[in-house]
């Protein structure tokens, strides 16, 4: 059985939601996970992925900015730990 190669895009919804969206190695989406409640969870949101298509307010961000991103939501949700890689 061929494995297969996911590689990701990071979104930032409306400047306070970090977004990291799953491809398929034929480019299409198949997924997006978007930080928890949890410091270093990240939970499968499908809903987002036609919100980015959608929203006039999305920008493509980095790995490390979506990291960022992702640390300041948890801080603001009191988690003290960090982004599991």
């Amino acid at each position: 059985m061929k494995e297969q190669r996911v590689t990701y895009k990071y979104y930032l919804l409306g400047e306070s939601v970090p977004i990291r969206v799953s491809f398929n190695e034929n480019g299409h989406k198949f997924g997006a996970e978007v930080p928890g409640d949890t410091q270093g969870e990240l939970l499968y949101k499908n809903m987002y992925l036609g919100r980015i298509e959608q929203s006039f307010e999305v920008d493509e961000i980095s790995e490390d900015e979506f990291r960022k991103q992702c640390e300041l939501v948890w801080g603001r949700r009191g988690s003290k730990a960090g982004l599991e890689r």
